[in-house]
């Protein structure tokens, strides 16, 4: 007689997602992101320059020039700098965001697949209901309400972002608990708690992992528009939203570089994550 564990699937490990590395635009976006995030944790040794330090002796100063790679702005500060400090903002604020997003997602998600019937219709409805709303004037709002700083920025985006990972994780939850193997662990005597992290959370981390990667991106754009709009990370913290935010009326000036120097860099940055999100899942997907 087959053993009920028998139709369990091969599981994957806690971090042990799948990467299609064989396609070239996923070692590309690996390569870009790994780079993006070292010259922002070693932002220190790689520029002398302090990001926020004004120099009336060097404004306006165009790329190229010695000392100087990437230009100076109005305020004679160093581009490559701000740069370089703006990713550490930037990017601190998409993973913080990201981890914020997917533990509560998880955590509600799996209340509402484990938990009695009226709290799965409580959580799903509030899930739908936000997930009706448009997000960026709700994050408008309660950035507007808490008030700039680069903590509004991060709960904002997560309490926006949570409602995708927990339907996703309370339907692979729902899916998997008639399993076999699920109920053999319930007729040993597991508790539910027991079964939930053991036997049912690490077969929702593919899909799981892939939403969390996309978070990172809408976290790092939408800190970028709060920023642009006076509402996200405070101007004497290098961001680059910032960036983009003081350059604005240098478009006209002839400062074009001081534009599209931080907008590449949110562009790529984004881009760079899509891809892997689009490569980080246990199922067939696009190819790059």
């Amino acid at each position: 007689m087959e053993h009920p564990t028998a139709e369990r699937p091969a599981r994957p490990g806690f971090l042990a997602v799948r990467l299609r590395v064989r396609r070239p635009g996923v070692w590309a976006a690996g390569v870009v992101l790994a780079t993006l995030v070292l010259a922002a944790v070693f932002a220190p040794l790689l520029t002398s320059y302090d990001p926020i330090a004004t120099d009336t002796t060097a404004t306006g100063v165009a790329p190229g020039s010695p000392g100087h790679p990437l230009g100076t702005d109005l305020l004679g500060r160093d581009l490559l700098a701000r740069l370089l400090y703006g990713a550490r903002t930037s990017l601190l604020v998409g993973l913080a965001a990201a981890v914020i997003t997917v533990v509560g997602g998880l955590l509600l998600g799996g209340l509402a697949a484990a938990g009695p019937r009226w709290l799965d219709e409580l959580i799903s409805r509030i899930a739908d209901v936000l997930l009706s709303l448009p997000m960026l004037i709700v994050v408008l709002a309660l950035a507007a309400v808490m008030g700039p700083s680069l903590t509004t920025v991060i709960l904002a985006v997560a309490a926006t972002s949570w409602m995708p990972v927990a339907l996703v994780a309370r339907a692979e939850l729902i899916s998997q608990r008639e399993r076999l193997y699920v109920r053999a662990a319930h007729a040993l005597g597991l508790s539910r708690g027991e079964v939930l992290r053991r036997h049912l959370l690490p077969g929702a981390v593919p899909p799981i992992a892939s939403i969390a990667a996309f978070e990172v991106a809408h976290a790092i754009l939408t800190e970028s528009t709060l920023s642009f709009l006076g509402l996200g990370v405070p101007p004497n913290r290098p961001s680059w939203g910032n960036l983009l935010t003081e350059a604005q009326a240098h478009l006209l000036t002839g400062e074009w570089y001081t534009v599209a120097f931080p907008a590449a860099c949110v562009v790529v940055t984004i881009l760079a994550v899509n891809v892997l999100a689009s490569a980080v899942d246990r199922r067939e997907g696009r190819a790059w």
